[in-house]
C-alpha cells in the first residue's frame, strides 16, 4: 500500500476513531475512580459509608460495566475500523451514522450506571444494568458492526489476513453471546442453578470472545508492521483462532467448581481450559518468535513495547490460569480472590496495553499530531509497575486466602481477614497507580485528538475571511 493511499485512509477515519477513543478515554477515567473506591472499600468498609449509593456491590458492579462496555468496547470499535480500513485499504463509510449510533451507546451506558447507582441493577455478572437500556445498546451495536462489516466488504485488497478474522468473529461473537444470556436470564428465566451457569458463561466469554480477540488481532497486526517482517510460523495463527473459537466459550465453567452443579459442568470446563494450552502456545511462538529476533527494536519502539508486554502477560497469565483450572488447584482457590487476578489481567495486564500500544501507533497516523513520548514513556512504566503489583498482589493474596479458608479452626476475622488485608493495600496502591498513569494516557490522545480538530477550524475561518474580503 502506498503512504498516499494510507494516508487517505486515514484521513476517512479520523473523526470517526478520534470520537470513540475520547469516548474511551473518559469511560476509562471512570472505571478507575470506582475502581480506587472498590479497593478502599476492601481494606475499610465504612469508606464513603455514609452514601447509600456507593456500596461496595453497586461500585464494582459500575466499575466493571464502565470498563467492559465504556473503554473497552469504545476502543474495540475504534481499533477495529482503522485496522480493518488499514488491511483492507478501503475509506470509512457511513461516519455520520457511525458517531450517532456511538453517542447513543455512550448515553445508553451512562444511563445504565446510573441504574446501577439507583440500585435498578440485575444479579447477572456484567448484565447488572437496567434492562431498559439495552435495546438501545444493541440497536447501536448493530449499526455500528453493521457499517464494520461493510468497511471490510468495500475492501479493495481481496486477501484476508488473521487479525480481519479476529476482528469480524468478535463482531459476530459478542450479539450471539448477549442474545443468548438475555433469553437465558431476563426473557425467558431459566430454572434453579441454569440462571447462575447462563451468568458465569456470558460473563467470562464477554472477556474471551470480545475483547481478547482484538487485542490478539492487533498484536497480529502491529508486531509485523513495525519490524517490518512476516509472523514467524503464521500458518498456525488460524488453527489459533479456531482452538479460540471452539475451547473459549465453555473454559470459564470451571469456576464453578465446588458449586451446586451438576459434575459435568465445570468438567468440561476444566478439560477446555486445559486444551486452551493449544491456542496460548499458538499465540506466544507467533508474537514472541517475531518480536525477539529483535528485541532492541522492541525495546525502543514504544507502541511495540506495550504490545509485547501485553502479550507475555497473555502467556504467563493464561498457563497460571490453566493450572488454577485444575479441580486439587480449585478446591482450594474458587472461593478466594484469586479471581479478581483473572479478570485484572486479562483487562489490565493483556487487553488494555495492547490497546494502549495500538493507540500510540494509530493515533499520529489519522490526527496528523504526534503523542508525547516522554508522558508516553512515563505512562509505560507505570502502567507496567501498577499491574504488576496488582497481580502479584491479587495472585499471592488469593492463595493465602484460600489455603487459610480451608482450615476451618482458624477464627476468620482474626487470622484469614487479617492475613489477606496487605494484599488488598498493595491492589489499592496498584490503582492510585494505574489511575494515574491512565490520566496520562487520556491527557496524551486528549491533546493529539483536540489539536487538529483546532487548527483544522481555525483554517476554515481563515479561508472564510479571506473569501468574505475578496
Amino acid at each position: 500500500m502506498s503512504d498516499s493511499n494510507e494516508s487517505l485512509i486515514d484521513k476517512s477515519a479520523r473523526l470517526v476513531v478520534s470520537f470513540f477513543l475520547a469516548s474511551a478515554g473518559l469511560w476509562l477515567l471512570v472505571a478507575a475512580a470506582l475502581a480506587y473506591v472498590v479497593a478502599a472499600k476492601s481494606t475499610d468498609p465504612t469508606f464513603l459509608g455514609s452514601y447509600e449509593f456507593l456500596t461496595y456491590g453497586k461500585v464494582k458492579a459500575a466499575q466493571t460495566n464502565a470498563f467492559v462496555y465504556g473503554w473497552a468496547s469504545n476502543a474495540v470499535f475504534a481499533v477495529s475500523i482503522w485496522l480493518l480500513a488499514r488491511i483492507g485499504q478501503a475509506e470509512v463509510r457511513g461516519r455520520f451514522y457511525l458517531i450517532v449510533a456511538g453517542a447513543v451507546w455512550n448515553l445508553a451506558i451512562t444511563l445504565g450506571l446510573g441504574g446501577i447507582f439507583a440500585g435498578h441493577m440485575t444479579s447477572s455478572d456484567l448484565m447488572e444494568m437496567p434492562v431498559v437500556v439495552w435495546p438501545a445498546l444493541l440497536v447501536s451495536y448493530f449499526v455500528i458492526a453493521a457499517l464494520i462489516f461493510v468497511l471490510h466488504r468495500s475492501r479493495v485488497n481481496r486477501d484476508t489476513y488473521v487479525t480481519q478474522w479476529f476482528v469480524l468473529a468478535s463482531f459476530l461473537w459478542f450479539p450471539a453471546l448477549f442474545l443468548v444470556a438475555w433469553q437465558g436470564l431476563e426473557l425467558n428465566p431459566g430454572r434453579g442453578t441454569v440462571q447462575s451457569v447462563v451468568s458465569m458463561w456470558y460473563s467470562q466469554n464477554v472477556i474471551w470472545l470480545w475483547i481478547t480477540p482484538i487485542a490478539l488481532g492487533s498484536a497480529y497486526y502491529l508486531i509485523p508492521k513495525i519490524l517490518g517482517r512476516p509472523i514467524e510460523k503464521y500458518y498456525l495463527a488460524i488453527f489459533g483462532f479456531w482452538c479460540i473459537a471452539f475451547l473459549a466459550p465453555w473454559s470459564g465453567l470451571h469456576h464453578l467448581e465446588g458449586g451446586p452443579f451438576p459434575m459435568w459442568i465445570p468438567a468440561i470446563g476444566t478439560v477446555m481450559s486445559i486444551a486452551m494450552v493449544f491456542p496460548i502456545a499458538v499465540a506466544s511462538t507467533n508474537f514472541h518468535a517475531t518480536a525477539f529476533k529483535d528485541i532492541g527494536k522492541v525495546w525502543n519502539n514504544i507502541p511495540l513495547r506495550f504490545v509485547i508486554f501485553g502479550t507475555i502477560s497473555y502467556t504467563i497469565s493464561s498457563y497460571i490460569g490453566i493450572i488454577f483450572s485444575l479441580p486439587a488447584v480449585a478446591k482450594i482457590t474458587q472461593f478466594s480472590i484469586i479471581n479478581e487476578f483473572h479478570f485484572n489481567q486479562r483487562v489490565y495486564g493483556f487487553f488494555s496495553m495492547i490497546i494502549f500500544g495500538v493507540v500510540y501507533y494509530m493515533l499520529p497516523r489519522i490526527t496528523g499530531s504526534k503523542t508525547n513520548e516522554k508522558a508516553a514513556s512515563f505512562h509505560f512504566w507505570t502502567s507496567a509497575f501498577g499491574v504488576m503489583a496488582l497481580l502479584l498482589a491479587y495472585l499471592i493474596g488469593g492463595l493465602t486466602h484460600g489455603v487459610l479458608s480451608q482450615q476451618p479452626e482458624l477464627a476468620w476475622a482474626e487470622s484469614v481477614i487479617s492475613a489477606i488485608k496487605p494484599y488488598f493495600l498493595i491492589s489499592k496502591f496498584a490503582f492510585i497507580i494505574l489511575a494515574i498513569s491512565q490520566l496520562v494516557f487520556v491527557v496524551n490522545i486528549w491533546l493529539s485528538i483536540v489539536f487538529p480538530l483546532c487548527n483544522c477550524f481555525n483554517k476554515l475561518s481563515d479561508n472564510s475571511g479571506k473569501v468574505g474580503k475578496s
